[in-house]
């Protein structure tokens, strides 16, 4: 069978950080263009970058996805609340199946931790509307089958 790898995915870096692309400390006095000081910044965060989340299979915490690839949160999977996610890594397809759903039927097929072969989701592969075409190529991530990894 041969060994697999993971992909791991790392936060961005930026200049709220405090280390710039080389590794080194950023002054203090450029994280900010504003002519506000630093420390309004710091008690003032309406302002600031959402934080950034990896998620993980809830069983073997195997990188999945992160925050800056939800699409929507107002999705219903099998086990729960789902997110629609643009990308997804470290997954194994399964089965492709027709699957009825509340905006049409789909062909899908279940989305396997590629470590531990627990579900996580399914991935759309073709819809029958032409209104939810959007979602072909896209993923469900069911938030009962991960967790976060910081």
């Amino acid at each position: 069978m041969g060994l697999r790898y993971s992909s791991y995915i790392e936060s961005p870096i930026s200049a709220e950080d405090g280390f710039n692309s080389t590794g080194g400390s950023v002054n203090i006095h450029q994280r900010s263009s504003s002519s506000y000081p630093y420390h309004y910044h710091m008690r003032h965060r309406e302002h600031a970058p959402p934080k950034f989340i990896t998620y993980g299979c809830r069983c073997c915490r195997t990188h999945l996805s992160s925050s800056s690839q939800i699409m929507s949160k107002d999705y219903r999977g099998k086990t729960g609340d789902a997110y629609l996610m643009s990308k997804l890594v470290n997954v194994i397809d399964g089965n492709i199946e027709t699957r009825p759903m509340i905006t049409g039927d789909y062909l899908v097929c279940d989305v396997l931790c590629h470590w531990c072969k627990s579900l996580v989701g399914w991935k759309y592969l073709e819809s029958e509307r032409k209104d939810q075409r959007y979602k072909e190529g896209k993923y469900i991530m069911e938030l009962q089958t991960v967790c976060r990894c910081g």
